[in-house]
């Protein structure tokens, strides 16, 4: 994923980069998109390492943040946290996350529904 993607900072929704056969690691930059409110989707590719902790910074994300189906590993970053304006569709499923889920990301409140985190090496403390 080139790094340059992280200047579309006028982008508000419908960044789909899904079901390709991207490698290696999200770009840090993409955290700079942070007007984005719906359908971010890196969903289905073949992406490794760890979540950006700069996409906690799309705090105005609403609806349709997907990372699921990959191979992305390491931690739930808890700026994810900061996401608190998601009600609908956070996904990070079928990765390799471990560790425990962030408190944090109980400051999503207004999740009414597809919180999905299944399919990862999740555990408590």
């Amino acid at each position: 994923i080139p790094t340059e993607l992280g200047q579309l900072v006028k982008m508000t929704s419908y960044f789909r980069l899904r079901s390709n056969s991207l490698e290696s690691a999200i770009p840090t930059e993409l955290g700079q998109l942070v007007k984005m409110t719906s359908s971010f989707s890196l969903y289905s590719n073949l992406l490794e390492s760890a979540i950006p902790t700069e996409l906690g910074q799309m705090s105005k994300m609403t609806s349709s943040f997907s990372l699921g189906d990959n191979s992305i590993s390491s931690s739930i970053p808890t700026q994810l946290g900061q996401m608190s304006e998601m009600g609908y569709g956070f996904w990070l499923y079928s990765n390799l996350l471990e560790s425990a889920i962030p408190t944090e990301l109980g400051q999503l409140v207004k999740m009414i529904n597809y919180f999905s985190l299944f399919s990862n090496k999740l555990c408590d403390d």
